[in-house]
Parts: C-alpha cells; structure tokens; sequence
C-alpha cells in the first residue's frame, strides 16, 4: 500500500468542507429568507450533509495516515541500531544515514550510535 502523506492536499480537502459546511448552507439561507422557496432549505442540508460526509472519510484518511506512520516509526525502531552493507565495500548507519562506516567499526563516527547488528543489501 503506498504511504498517504495528506501534507499537500489536507488544507484543499478542509476548505472543500468548509464551503459545504458554512459558505453554501449560508448562501442558501439567504435565498431562503429573500425568495421563501423551501427548496431552498433543501439544498442547504444537502449542502450540510455533503460537508459532513467529507469531513468524516477526511477524519478515516488521517487515521489511516496515522496507522502508517506508526508501523514506519516501528520499523525504523528496529533497524536504528543496524548497519547496512553497500556495494562499494563501506557500510551506511541505519540511525543518520553516514556512508562511510567501515565493516570492523563498532560504532558511528557521526551519530555515535553502537551498532548491533551487520544487514546485507
């Protein structure tokens, strides 16, 4: 399942609520007062409704972000300690990414992380 990231669309999908929460219900409550069609007030709980809808799979969306977020942190967790082994002979630190860790090295020359455990690629 590819990683949700609501970062670049979360703000368009609250004022997307937004609009069908407060702008059009209002809208139409002035055409309801003015004109006195119940139709109207119809589309104002349509409007509601539809508001509301968006914001609960919005709310399911965010959870699901928050569930994948939390099996990452848990991965990472688990690797932190670890060294891996590239092709170029060096290793890379698990916990801040250094490059140059050699095979008999106890430890990061820039985290200072003590590692554990050797990984293959």
């Amino acid at each position: 399942m590819k990683k949700i990231n609501s970062i670049g669309y979360g703000h368009k999908i609250i004022g997307l609520a937004g609009l069908f929460l407060a702008v059009i219900p209002i809208l139409f409550y002035f055409l309801n007062k003015i004109f006195q069609l119940y139709l109207f007030m119809v589309c104002m709980y349509v409007s509601l409704i539809i508001g509301f809808i968006i914001i609960f799979l919005f709310i399911i969306l965010l959870n699901v972000e928050f569930y994948q977020d939390k099996n990452i942190n848990r991965q990472y967790n688990t690797i932190k300690k670890t060294k891996l082994m590239l092709n170029n002979g060096f290793y890379e630190c698990q916990s801040c990414g250094n490059k140059k860790v050699g095979k008999n090295d106890k430890n990061c020359d820039i985290c200072g992380i003590k590692f554990t455990i050797e990984k293959l690629l």
